[in-house]
């Protein structure tokens, strides 16, 4: 099943709530501790309009200068412990947040270092991103003020609707007969704007996306003009953000200004029968404005558990699409009694090999062949005729829908998965440097690398005379993706890279595809050097590849259709002396261009 499987399913709070039980029960007093003291506070808040009832019916009539000054002392020692509970409920419900989203973030991060490759073929790098920033915070924000302002708001409301029914049951209950309809706003609210959230996220993350794209590509878009298009479909992705965000701010104001005038409406209520009754004596003034202040108490926490449900459907929205992170199927399973390979002498065994990405469109067919140790490789084919997802297959980025591979005579399956990669050095076609130093990026491999094992690296790949040419030398920074290198120098990188591992074997995917003849030739000579005693596999359009290949396979709609060297395969007629025969003519072409400029610029000379 495809993770994707997972999408649209709105998962429930129970199920939500399980991603934080384990980080809030590591520290259960660090909760009870915030609960405390959120609890107490809302409890001091209900004090002062008790405190203001004895001033106005006690201290006041009866002149009592002593009581009155206790009463207003009590009231300003009231405010101070209210808002110093507060402030210490506040900075530890966002201590306690904090430290629970550092570990989630974490722990979610490593969860991506283990997802499988149809994860990341399936998503885009916007959504991953929205999911480990945006979706995160709104869970932070869900543990710093769903608890205090839960707690809070419960206990002022609770707290305030007992007061005024124990005062006067006649006028509590008028408000208490309010209470139904503002549990059904709570609930009609809360299932409005989940969804809205849901997609509010969703589609921020494609506003991401298309951020991140235009960022990564803004050569291919200013090198094709297309400035206004991309702005345009910027403006569009964001403008759809903007109306989901409108949309559910349109409901949150429904539910607080009907809330709002609910409260006015009651409160309306009692000043015009509460009144009657001062002025009939059946009511006590300090009993009358006690109650008013109750009243007054009763709009804050209403906006607290308007904001608690903001927040937490926010936090459920989010965490439907952590839940679809979490559900997400982990790396290629390793066998529990998996070995670590010894040094592999790289023999190469495919047995009935079948493969496919979606169900019933098979890459892969029936792939029987065997390469011994030391051999060098030569894969050619069509574009999706299937040379890549061979590779994929050795080096478990997926597993085989049928068959066996093996390397020494045994299936990789019961090698452990990161030193069977680890004997394994990859170069691709679209090299990847961090945004680091030369050094960094050829030790990424082996961080624990000494600078002579570095540098004896970076030489044998030709690379070294123009590292020490810069001004920072191995220290320079090559940038963004190493923009700032050609497209030869970074191969270049990358095969240091991979030499410095000292793998057993190579496989490089069409490395030489974007490079000029020139550096061609020096990047092959370093795979000379770089692949002898090893078992190598090249994935290349490249004539020159050819020469120095022990063998070819020649790849067809996911079948192996020819095998042998060039000798052999030139003669037949058949896939392989087409693609021959085209790439040489192509070649002299090339060949033949560069002659005639040489000689321009010789008759310029």
């Amino acid at each position: 099943m495809s993770w994707l499987d997972n999408r649209e399913r709105i998962h429930s709070a129970k199920e939500i709530f399980r991603i934080l039980k384990p980080y809030l029960l590591k520290r259960p007093l660090f909760l009870l501790f915030v609960s405390i003291v959120s609890f107490v506070a809302a409890l001091i808040g209900l004090i002062t309009p008790q405190l203001i009832r004895y001033i106005v019916d006690d201290a006041i009539p009866k002149g009592n200068l002593f009581l009155l000054w206790i009463l207003g002392l009590s009231v300003l020692l009231v405010a101070i412990i209210a808002g110093l509970m507060q402030f210490i409920s506040r900075y530890y419900a966002a201590l306690l947040a904090q430290k629970i989203t550092l570990e989630l973030r974490d722990d979610i991060y490593e969860l991506l270092q283990q997802l499988t490759m149809e994860y990341y073929d399936e998503e885009s790098t916007g959504q991953i991103m929205t999911r480990v920033t945006t979706d995160l915070n709104a869970i932070s924000s869900f543990i710093s003020f769903t608890l205090r302002l839960l707690l809070n708001g419960v206990i002022l409301f609770v707290g305030s609707y007992t007061a005024m029914i124990v005062m006067s049951w006649k006028l509590g209950l008028i408000m208490v007969g309010f209470f139904p309809v503002f549990i059904w706003l709570v609930f009609w609210f809360s299932n409005k704007v989940r969804p809205i959230f849901y997609k509010s996220r969703t589609q921020f993350g494609v506003v991401t996306s298309v951020l991140q794209e235009n960022v990564t590509g803004i050569h291919v878009v200013r090198g094709f003009a297309q400035e206004e298009n991309e702005i345009e479909k910027f403006t569009s992705e964001n403008a759809k953000y903007m109306n989901l965000r409108i949309k559910a701010q349109v409901y949150r104001s429904i539910y607080f200004g009907t809330m709002t005038l609910l409260i006015g409406l009651g409160t309306s209520l009692v000043l015009f029968l509460g009144g009657f009754a001062v002025v009939d004596n059946t009511m006590k003034l300090g009993v009358f404005l006690s109650f008013i202040f109750y009243l007054m108490i009763l709009p804050m926490p209403t906006r607290q558990l308007t904001m608690v449900i903001g927040v937490v459907q926010r936090a459920l929205a989010s965490g439907d699409r952590l839940m679809e992170l979490l559900s997400a199927k982990r790396e290629i399973q390793e066998d529990p009694d998996a070995i670590i390979p010894p040094k592999l002498q790289g023999k190469i065994n495919y047995e009935n090999v079948w493969f496919e990405y979606e169900k019933n469109k098979p890459i892969l067919r029936n792939i029987n062949i065997g390469i011994p140790s030391g051999q060098k490789i030569v894969l050619m084919g069509g574009t999706g005729s299937g040379k890549s997802s061979f590779v994929s297959l050795l080096q478990r980025f997926y597993d085989p829908n049928q068959g066996e591979i093996k390397i020494d005579g045994i299936n990789i399956r019961n090698y452990q998965l990161k030193s069977l990669r680890k004997q394994i050095g990859l170069v691709l076609q679209d090299t990847f440097l961090f945004n680091d130093s030369m050094k960094e990026n050829i030790a990424f491999g082996k961080p624990n690398a000494s600078e002579e094992e570095i540098e004896k690296a970076a030489r044998t790949a030709n690379i070294h005379d123009f590292i020490i040419s810069l001004p920072d030398g191995y220290d320079t920074r090559v940038g963004d993706r190493g923009i700032t290198l050609s497209g030869g120098q970074k191969q270049r990188i990358s095969i240091a890279r991979t030499l410095l591992t000292d793998p057993s074997l190579l496989i490089f995917d069409d490395s030489t595809a974007s490079v000029d003849a020139e550096t061609e030739a020096q990047i092959q000579e370093s795979l000379d050097i770089l692949s002898k005693g090893r078992t190598t596999i090249i994935i290349s359009q490249r004539i020159s590849s050819v020469k120095y290949a022990d063998r070819i396979l020649v790849f067809d709609e996911g079948e192996i259709i020819q095998d042998g060297n060039h000798d052999d395969l030139i003669n037949q007629k058949g896939l392989y002396q087409e693609i021959y025969t085209t790439l040489a003519k192509s070649y002299d072409n090339q060949k033949v261009t560069l002659i005639e400029k040489e000689d321009i610029h010789k008759e310029e000379y």
